[in-house]
């Protein structure tokens, strides 16, 4: 097998992973119900508190979805943070309001996002 066809076979195995991982974010995404991403969203609304009751809301479902335990497990988690963080100055409440609102935009789209650390912790209490 001469250089040149080692090349052509890696670029189409490249190539065919591309096409898979496009195809397995596009399942993904339609995988998420009529008002999934609604309800992820609404998670985040007053913090910690629609958080947990979100959680609570979709535990108890038969066919309850990750993606909205996801983002409510995270909103709470995120929720606690923006609640020690009201006790430093005006620059760590603007980051958390940014983040929060980041998210419920996130959510809304139907985007899985993973927040540095809190994203880790939320995945653990699904």
């Amino acid at each position: 097998m001469d250089e040149t066809e080692t090349i052509a076979e890696t670029v189409t195995e490249a190539e065919t992973v591309a096409e898979t991982a496009t195809e397995t974010e596009t399942v993904a995404k339609t995988e998420l119900k009529e008002n999934d991403n609604i309800m992820a969203a609404l998670a985040y609304l007053l913090g910690f508190v629609s958080g947990i009751i979100i959680y609570l809301i979709e535990k108890d479902k038969p066919d309850k979805s990750r993606f909205v335990m996801f983002h409510a497990v995270q909103a709470i988690i995120l929720g606690f943070v923006w609640f020690i963080v009201s006790f430093v100055p005006v620059i760590g409440q603007l980051v958390v309001f940014i983040t929060w609102v980041v998210m419920i935009y996130k959510a809304y789209t139907g985007e899985e996002y993973h927040l540095p650390v809190i994203g880790e912790y939320a995945e653990k209490y699904i």
